[in-house]
């Protein structure tokens, strides 16, 4: 075979794995959350939610509840025991935010708050940041919410490439604060005792 013979037979060869990559990604960006929804529920944390039906749900170690994943998108639920004082006022919510926002940008670096705010989810007290970082260089947008009730503290994350995320964040952020149910009560077995979020 002729060499120039041969390198037309390797491009053709490469060529659809290439174009298979490019609608496999195209699908990515352009797939939508699902109308209809999935409800999660994890009594041993006192954790409810809703999210869309086409989320793949992926159980998460302690002090992981789950990791449910659509494309390239990703929403984490965590679920902590804590022993010490929780914010109990909206003062001590705005002194909580402020150590928040240090400690994210101290585990990560790359870390840039966009916004952040407080406010009430599920009937809870709550602090929510949106930002970005980079993770395995992967430059991602991130929303988090942070809610406090009884003795425990949960943080729900949605992280995404930018290109996906404000699609994905308007539903799925929206779905997880109407539909958001929370006990403040997480056993033993169901969450770590000692904490282990960022200080309060």
């Amino acid at each position: 075979m002729s060499r120039r013979a041969l390198v037309l037979v390797l491009l053709l060869a490469v060529a659809p794995a290439g174009c298979g990559n490019e609608r496999s990604a195209a699908r990515q960006l352009t797939a939508k959350p699902a109308a209809a929804t999935q409800r999660l529920e994890y009594p041993k944390v006192g954790l409810s939610l809703e999210l869309p039906q086409n989320f793949r749900i992926q159980e998460a170690g302690r002090p992981g509840v789950f990791r449910a994943l659509f494309g390239s998108a990703t929403v984490s639920a965590f679920a902590y025991r804590r022993r010490e004082e929780l914010p109990g006022s909206q003062e001590d919510l705005e002194k909580a935010l402020e150590r928040l926002e240090k400690a994210a940008k101290e585990r990560s670096p790359s870390f840039e708050l966009s916004r952040s705010r407080t406010r009430r989810v599920g009937g809870a007290r709550a602090i929510e940041l949106l930002g970005r970082q980079t993770i395995s260089r992967s430059r991602l947008r991130t929303r988090s919410l942070h809610i406090f009730k009884g003795r425990a503290e949960y943080v729900i994350e949605l992280l995404a490439p930018p290109r996906q995320f404000d699609r994905l964040d308007e539903r799925v952020s929206g779905l997880i604060r109407s539909s958001l149910e929370v006990t403040g009560r997480v056993s033993p077995a169901g969450g770590v005792a000692k904490g282990g979020g960022a200080p309060l």
